[in-house]
């Protein structure tokens, strides 16, 4: 409230009527402004709080476009894991596989076989395909447009959570003597899974669209010309020699998070790009 006795004390005595209404004109002057205030702040509050939670979440309709352009668009996108305690574990994907379905032998939906364990390959576009392999070591994918197509996410650069991410890979390790460096911590399938505490149980059959406990944000655009496309890694056992061969493998070249480069995919991005 504002104090003008000072001032109103110049004022003769016969104006105290004058006194007492320039003083009440001048306190509901210093509410008003002090009201304002507050609601500006609890705005402006609010609004960067509901900023944060949702504008950089990737719709239906990034998901809803045909398997190699989704794995390739994946790159540079950011993948948010949100555990029991409120904590955000977050990293930039930064190499994907693209399973392109009934035609596609190394996928597990191959000739439109559906089991309980790969009905999400089924689903709608931006559905959780998450699966165990070695009896221990989770997979994480999101199908695309297509019967049965989905992309696999194999490495990531991380960004939010580090320590808890070391954490959690630390489980595993046996020898603990020599910490992991950063550039490892997602550097493969499995390795990113464990770092953000992704499973099955927990997490298949998730609309990434919608859900509150994983999702993908925009992240960061990637240039054509720095995407490497080589064949896949791992479907040697699976995949007939025509598809065994098939650049579905998509990474960010240069970039240290990589599970595996290929220097002669890399040559030959570099040739196409017009680069020496």
């Amino acid at each position: 409230m504002l104090n003008m006795e000072p001032v109103l004390n110049y004022l003769p005595e016969n104006q105290t009527s004058n006194k007492r209404k320039a003083q009440d004109i001048l306190n509901d002057i210093s509410h008003d402004v002090t009201s304002k205030r507050t609601n500006l702040t609890t705005c402006d509050t609010s609004c960067d709080s509901s900023h944060d939670i949702t504008s950089h979440r990737l719709g239906l309709e990034f998901y809803d476009q045909p398997c190699i352009m989704l794995a390739k668009s994946l790159l540079g996108k950011t993948l948010v894991r949100i555990l029991d305690d409120g904590s955000r574990l977050s990293g930039k994907i930064v190499e994907t596989e693209g399973y392109l379905g009934v035609e596609d032998t190394a996928a597990h939906s191959y000739n439109g076989r559906k089991t309980e364990r790969n009905m999400a390959m089924f689903m709608t576009p931006a559905t959780s395909y998450v699966y165990l392999i070695y009896g221990m070591y989770s997979c994480l994918n999101v199908s695309s447009k297509g019967e049965g197509c989905c992309v696999l996410l194999r490495a990531l650069q991380p960004l939010e959570g580090l320590e808890t991410m070391t954490a959690h890979r630390s489980k595993r390790r046996k020898d603990t003597s020599k910490p992991l460096k950063p550039k490892d911590l997602c550097s493969g399938p499995g390795k990113l899974t464990e770092a953000l505490n992704i499973n099955k149980a927990l997490l298949d059959k998730k609309d990434l669209s919608t859900d509150t406990m994983m999702w993908i944000e925009s992240g960061d655009s990637v240039d054509a010309a720095e995407i490497v496309a080589c064949p896949r890694i791992g479907i040697e056992g699976t995949a007939s020699s025509e598809w065994l061969i098939k650049p579905l493998r998509f990474y960010i070249k240069g970039n240290e998070c990589v599970s595996k480069r290929d220097k002669n995919a890399e040559k030959t991005t570099q040739l196409q790009s017009g680069h020496t």
